[in-house]
């Protein structure tokens, strides 16, 4: 069922708009958000219905902006320009949203003393349909319910203790999209290079990958349990688990790629801090 945004009011200013901001705000506006509730500041974001854009915060005050809500949602080495300009705009009330990857809560405190609250916010692109998976962690006298009912229709929500894993977090669930959509990839390329046509391979593929994901949602098992009542002794799927699990070498692949991720996150965060 479609969740729709119930229990947020107020006026938000997303302050950048790309691939993430931008996958976000469609699914509020889908959602019932007011696009007139709504200003942008980023010139080069694709212009939504109703909703105002503004090349600049400057530009943006000047035509009298205010609001309640604020997100950050530019390159995280953007920051420390935006911050000059934004800070001293992000008082009293005002909310101060992030999903810049490595910044943490620590430092947007640093930037934003004044704000009402700092929320951590790492999302993914599959909240674009509301399938996505929201971390948030939060400084300050957040209202806590006003947060989730701005992520709700994104799909679901994990609310950390602090921030600490959210580097790790980032690369494991908001990369984690583009890890999944590869391994389909592969596994689509690889039906090809044995004998399937590529667009038969794909839809195999992608229907493979998305039955066998909300099966494992929907039975409540661990997936051990699942892949026990798929595979048989000595059968074809037992044959080629034979060579996914050997030597460990799957785990140990993922493990590597997460922690790239992770740790292109923590450098991210030294440019955003000016230590790059």
């Amino acid at each position: 069922m479609t969740k729709v945004l119930r229990d947020f009011s107020g006026r938000l200013l997303l302050v950048g708009c790309g691939n993430m901001a931008g996958a976000m705000l469609d699914r509020w506006i889908a959602a019932g958000l007011d696009p007139a509730r709504v200003a942008v500041v980023d010139p080069f974001a694709s212009p939504r219905d109703g909703m105002t854009q503004y090349v600049s915060l400057a530009e943006w005050q000047a035509a009298g902006g205010s609001a309640d809500w604020v997100m950050l949602g530019m390159k995280p080495q953007q920051l420390g320009e935006v911050a000059a300009d934004l800070a001293p705009l992000a008082t009293g009330d005002v909310h101060l949203l992030s999903i810049l990857a490595g910044v943490s809560l620590s430092d947007l405190a640093e930037r934003f003393p004044d704000a009402r609250a700092q929320v951590r916010i790492l999302p993914n692109l599959a909240a674009r349909i509301g399938a996505g998976v929201s971390a948030v962690a939060s400084l300050g006298d957040t209202d806590t319910s006003a947060v989730s009912a701005l992520l709700d229709p994104l799909g679901q929500i994990v609310t950390l203790a602090d921030d600490s894993t959210m580097d790790l977090v980032t690369a494991f669930t908001g990369s984690g999209p583009a890890f999944v959509l590869r391994l389909i990839e592969s596994y689509a390329a690889a039906g090809e290079r044995l004998g399937l046509s590529a667009e038969d391979a794909l839809t195999l593929a992608t229907a493979t990958f998305g039955g066998s994901t909300a099966l494992l949602a929907d039975s409540g098992e661990k997936p051990g349990v699942l892949i026990a009542q798929v595979a048989s002794k000595g059968g074809t799927t037992q044959a080629g688990l034979d060579v996914l699990d050997s030597d460990g070498q799957l785990t140990a692949l993922l493990t590597n790629v997460l922690r790239a991720a992770r740790d292109r996150g923590r450098e991210l965060a030294d440019l955003a801090r000016g230590n790059g």
